[in-house]
């Protein structure tokens, strides 16, 4: 959890936004203007392929959106897409780094938000080896 007075300095900036359903919070390839919390309602994580979007789990209250591509400049592999009217908080890009460099304390904070969308990938990985695995034994029975 971030210092008091770090999060304060945060709410400074935040922008309260409620978003409608079908509108996309973060698109692949498009670098995102700021981070998004997920307040209230439902989001649709996937990934784009070849044919068509791959749907791989739904983002519920708290999530955090856009850490990664705001920290490291890469373009996001996901796309987010509400699935219902969805309230959200947006900071600035600009605004969070200038924050995190000012307060380095705050990086804990962001190593746990990143390690829990490792471990939300991981699990999804996992969960599709099994998968995979359990209908080639299915096969060969």
């Amino acid at each position: 959890m971030l210092p008091l007075d770090a999060r304060q300095e945060l709410e400074k900036h935040e922008q309260l936004i409620t978003v409608p359903v079908g509108a996309s919070l973060i698109e692949h390839g498009i670098i995102p203007k700021g981070l998004m919390i997920l307040n209230r309602g439902t989001v649709k994580i996937s990934v784009p392929c070849s044919r068509r979007s791959a749907s791989l789990t739904t983002g519920q209250c708290g999530k955090v959106f856009g850490m990664r591509a705001a920290i490291t400049g890469e373009l996001p592999e996901i796309d987010v897409t509400c699935l219902e009217q969805c309230r959200i908080t947006f900071l600035p890009r600009d605004v969070f780094l200038d924050l995190l460099k000012a307060r380095p304390e705050m990086y804990f904070a962001v190593a746990k938000v990143l390690s829990a969308d490792l471990q939300m990938a991981n699990d999804i990985l996992s969960g599709t080896a099994r998968r995979r695995s359990s209908s080639r034994a299915r096969a060969v029975l």
